[in-house]
């Protein structure tokens, strides 16, 4: 797994964060210690990296930036789906990490969107839904949130209606109507999204999607063909986009290696 760079350069930033509060040295000594956490979690060592981080807090309870960094190394040791109880225990510390973080800084959308993502990860779609929407109540511009949110409505509808749909019919009303509302839930949290990111191809994927899903419990063949019609439509402009930004990042130039 490559580590992005912006981590390394956040890690040695963070030494220069102002010094206050409890004693000079304490302070001097968590930094220390997130500096050599960074160095571990640069190298893959995110077990090392995450004692390191630990330390850090201890240190300095009120230091959020280690504690972000601490949260992030749980995270890298979370596998979805493994059945390691390790690797739950992880994902569960990140999570309670990130909400310490949220205890003095309420509104830190990044902490809300990794805490909404390990859930989603988890397969628990109601706690990565909720998250999501403390993120839209605080921040109505956040495009990611509104994106996760028609994910997670694509996928709890696919899992009942079928590939071809062919489980709706075997569905009890209540539960075509509560799909047909996460479906339609999903398409205004699109439709909201592309309002505030207009090339938001990701999320034009799902519209196309979601849209499908839509045409399953369609039993006008007409209106279901046109449904379908659409979701090509949208299909076709995000796959161009899709390829127009794949074309831009060919072009950038590249940055040699050290020594080449």
């Amino acid at each position: 797994m490559r580590v992005n760079k912006k981590w390394l350069v956040i890690f040695a930033l963070a030494a220069m964060i102002p010094l206050s509060g409890c004693g000079f040295i304490t302070k001097l000594r968590a930094r220390d210690k997130l500096n050599k956490g960074g160095k571990a979690f640069a190298a893959q060592k995110y077990d090392e990296a995450a004692k390191l981080f630990e330390e850090s807090v201890a240190l300095d309870p009120e230091f959020n930036t280690a504690k972000m960094y601490l949260a992030t190394a749980y995270t890298q040791q979370f596998v979805p789906g493994s059945p390691d109880p390790k690797s739950t225990e992880m994902a569960n510390k990140a999570i309670k990490t990130f909400e310490s973080i949220l205890d003095t800084e309420p509104k830190n959308e990044n902490a809300m969107l990794s805490i909404a993502s390990l859930y989603y990860q988890m397969d628990n779609s109601a706690e990565s839904k909720k998250w999501c929407g403390k993120i839209e109540a605080i921040d109505p511009s956040n495009a990611e949130a509104l994106y996760r949110v028609a994910v997670i409505d694509y996928n709890d509808s696919y899992k009942k209606t079928g590939i071809q749909g062919e489980n709706v019919e075997f569905l009890t009303a209540e539960d075509k109507q509560k799909t047909l509302s996460d479906i339609q839930e999903g398409l205004d949290c699109i439709d909201k999204a592309l309002k505030i990111r207009a090339d938001y191809f990701d999320a034009m994927d799902y519209e196309n999607l979601l849209w499908r899903e839509k045409a399953k419990f369609e039993k006008d063949a007409k209106a279901r063909a046109e449904l379908i019609r659409n979701a090509d439509l949208i299909s076709q402009k995000a796959l161009a986009m899709h390829l127009k930004a794949a074309e831009e990042e060919a072009k950038k130039p590249k940055k040699l290696a050290p020594g080449k």
